[in-house]
């Protein structure tokens, strides 16, 4: 009893300790108010904040031993592991991933996406790449409890003895439930390979693309779950398409690509398929989509064919890609009434076209490419993010760009005959008038900045006020949204133009000499390709020297350099030239 007490009495005097300590906290906390306290009363409130720092160390260190003992990776579904690992292209990164968690290591080495490129079997025959693809097969078969996920078959060189290994490969994954199958078979002997009538009758498969093989009729055709489909390099049969098509009441991706026979494409009654790619299919002359839910439409057509297209009823349609010599201004027009919500337009190669008006609030991304005859398009479109241009003209002038995050131009010359060169004569002067008008309505203050690339000179424009281009035809012009850093544009530079010369125009004082001397001056030796194939490195491989020029007492006769000389006086200007290797060199070494 006695003993029941004292515990009592301590359980008491706790809790007016942590009450007394609550309340010396709380009148601490308050703004304006002043007490008095006594020491005792101190030596509590201290005696109970430790106990309580004490306490959280305690819960936060068992937090962090808790956290340290849960592996969140092994946690993972294993088809999500799976779909991550789908998502590394090198096989060597794939076995690393053993390292991320214990279920991970046996996990990888299941991993039931088959890959197999005779592109990549160098000097091997045919046979040899055969025995391969058996053997890896035949071990997937005799482990019972696994599934096949993805096969992909890439054949560089056939010959007939190998059709039957070929069917049985098929056949073995399709007794596996593979869900995505890829073939790319070349022709052997002006011979196709045919597609096994089996292939059709895969309840599984989700994703089916063919290359370069020959589709049998087939009135059995069971592929209810197939979302997407890809044909190319080869001649279909127009029945047989139209009873694939609408045997896939799951379809949402149909795309033909380099195909003959088919003379009109009708799709009608198919509420999930958002996209439809017709590339280069020759004999095609009517195309007829009534796809409510329609929302990218790619048509790639011949020069000398006309192909009628109807996508009246696509009235969600965002995305239209057209490359057909033989639209007209008023059929271009009628199709772009359809599509109030359209966000990006791509005309390429359009050479029929004259006067255009492209009007709309959604439109966010608008490329013209190659439309020779294109002497005016009037572009209204205030929400306009990206912009593309490519030609000899410029028909774009009433663009206003202030909404633009990103711009790329190209102005060629009209003659493939025609050496890139400076042009200073007077007849020229207009035209680039009003490209310097163009770049200055940018909004360079967000951050854009102005990269002018001619015949192998690169200059980057940091923070322009006034635009001094070189007048010069072969121009290419790239405004670059704020989000790139000046490093990766480096990069970018570096590893698609391999410029001779490096150059920048700033108002005031430029990073790119501090960062030419990071990255290209003192770099090290490249280790950073060491997993790539030999013909695939990146431009710390080619670059050989690089060196200040001073463009003071430079004795260049280059009109590039020249042209740099005569910047304006507001201008700092930088210059580099680089020297590269040959990429044979790089590649053999």
């Amino acid at each position: 009893m006695r003993t029941k007490q004292s515990s009592n009495k301590e359980k008491s005097d706790y809790v007016t300790l942590n009450e007394r300590a609550q309340s010396a906290d709380q009148m601490a906390r308050e703004p304006g108010v002043k007490t008095k306290r006594k020491r005792d009363d101190l030596n509590v409130i201290n005696g109970s904040s430790k106990l309580r720092r004490k306490q959280i160390r305690i819960d936060t260190k068992s937090m962090e031993q808790r956290a340290d003992s849960v592996d969140y990776f092994s946690q993972l579904p294993e088809h999500i592991i799976h779909k991550i690992i789908g998502f590394l292209r090198c096989k060597k990164d794939v076995v690393r991933t053993s390292v991320l968690s214990k279920r991970w290591r046996d996990i990888w080495a299941s991993f039931s996406n088959l890959v197999f490129d005779q592109r990549k079997f160098h000097g091997a025959n045919a046979e040899m790449f055969g025995n391969y693809v058996d053997n890896t097969l035949q071990r997937h078969l005799e482990q019972k409890d696994r599934s096949i996920q993805k096969l992909v078959l890439h054949m560089t060189y056939f010959i007939s003895e190998l059709i039957s290994r070929v069917d049985w490969w098929i056949d073995l994954a399709l007794k596996k439930n593979i869900k995505e199958l890829e073939l790319h078979v070349p022709r052997y002997l002006r011979r196709y390979y045919h597609l096994p009538p089996c292939v059709f009758a895969a309840n599984t498969i989700t994703a089916l693309r063919v290359y370069g093989c020959k589709l049998r009729p087939c009135n059995d055709l069971i592929v209810s779950n197939l979302q997407k489909v890809c044909l190319g390099k080869l001649h279909v049969n127009e029945r047989l398409i139209e009873s694939l098509i609408h045997s896939c009441p799951m379809l949402e991706d149909f795309r033909l690509i380099y195909s003959a026979g088919l003379k009109t494409f009708r799709v009608s009654n198919l509420p999930k398929l958002k996209r439809v790619d017709l590339h280069s299919c020759f004999g095609l002359k009517k195309v007829n989509l009534q796809v409510p839910n329609l929302e990218t439409f790619w048509y790639l057509g011949k020069k000398y064919m006309c192909c009628k297209i109807y996508l009246s009823t696509c009235n969600i349609l965002k995305s239209l890609t057209l490359e057909d010599a033989k639209l007209k201004d008023e059929m271009f027009q009628k199709h772009f009434s359809c599509f109030p919500v359209l966000e990006k337009l791509v005309l390429s190669k359009c050479d029929a076209l004259k006067n255009i008006t492209i009007c709309s609030f959604q439109l966010k991304t608008l490329i013209l490419r190659d439309c020779k005859q294109l002497e005016e398009a009037d572009i209204d479109a205030p929400n306009l993010l990206s912009f593309e241009y490519k030609g000899d003209k410029m028909p774009f002038s009433s663009l206003n760009p202030s909404s633009l995050q990103e711009a790329k131009l190209y102005f060629k010359p009209s003659s493939p005959e025609e050496k890139p060169r400076f042009h200073n004569e007077d007849h020229h002067t207009p035209w680039f008038v009003r490209l310097q008008e163009f770049l200055e309505k940018f909004d360079y203050s967000r951050g854009l900045k102005l990269v002018a690339c001619f015949a192998k000179n690169v200059v980057i424009y940091e923070k322009p006020n006034g635009v001094f281009l070189p007048r010069v035809y072969d121009l290419k012009l790239d405004i670059v949204k704020s989000s790139v850093s000046l490093e990766d544009l480096l990069d970018d530079i570096l590893r698609a133009w391999h410029p001779e010369t490096l150059s920048s125009l700033s108002i005031s004082r430029s990073n790119l000499p501090k960062l030419v001397h990071k990255k290209l001056i003192t770099r090290e030796e490249p280790s950073c390709c060491t997993y790539n194939a030999p013909g695939n490195k990146c431009w710390r491989h080619y670059l050989d020297n690089v060196k200040t020029e001073n463009l003071v007492n430079s004795k260049s006769t280059s009109e590039w350099i020249a042209w740099l000389r005569s910047s304006p006086a507001m201008y700092r200007t930088n210059c580099f030239t680089l020297r590269w290797k040959p990429r044979k060199h790089v590649s053999q070494g």
